[in-house]
């Protein structure tokens, strides 16, 4: 990279965490072919259910410029939902049904959402390049992407894992 791009690398990582983001990853906007063929492998096998719109959208998931044709680059962001205390504690108490702790606060779409906004209209503006964003609503397979951009491993359980911040991960 050249100075500008480590200056304009720097300035995102910076900004990145005041908006309270605990990581960024870039990499290319595309996807290797074994995840669009384990993808509709998925699908063929009937593994995804009632969830007719997976299927219907199989073939602009798997390709990331689908979304975007002109996208070179995808800048993956992962911030940290984690509990300040152990969930499974809440267990022992009988008394209560539990919440899933993704689930306990605001609408993370929303919240995200916003942030994403916000920096992505600096990012424009001091980097002059185009910008879209996505948060896990549109039909864009984000964890291979993430996994690619060197943010985790995608484990069994389909969850991007992080060695630094575990699962407790939005994208």
């Amino acid at each position: 990279m050249g100075r500008a791009s480590d200056k304009l690398r720097r300035w995102l990582d910076a900004a990145a965490a005041e908006a309270g983001f605990a990581g960024v990853h870039v990499t290319a906007a595309t996807l290797p072919a074994e995840v669009a063929s384990r993808l509709g492998a998925f699908i063929a096998s009937g593994h995804h259910g009632d969830m007719g719109w997976l299927a219907d959208t199989a073939d602009r998931r798997a390709t990331p410029r689908a979304m975007w044709a002109e996208a070179r680059s995808a800048i993956v962001l992962t911030m940290n939902y984690g509990p300040d205390h152990d969930p499974m504690d809440n267990l022992a108490a009988s008394g209560h049904g539990n919440v899933s702790v993704y689930a306990r606060g605001r609408d993370y779409h929303e919240v995200i959402k916003g942030r994403l906004k916000q920096l992505a209209s600096q990012f424009a503006s001091r980097s002059g390049a185009a910008v879209k964003v996505f948060v896990d609503t549109a039909p864009l397979m984000e964890k291979p992407l993430a996994a690619q951009a060197g943010a985790g491993w995608q484990g069994k359980h389909t969850n991007l894992v992080s060695r630094e911040q575990g699962s407790w991960l939005f994208l």
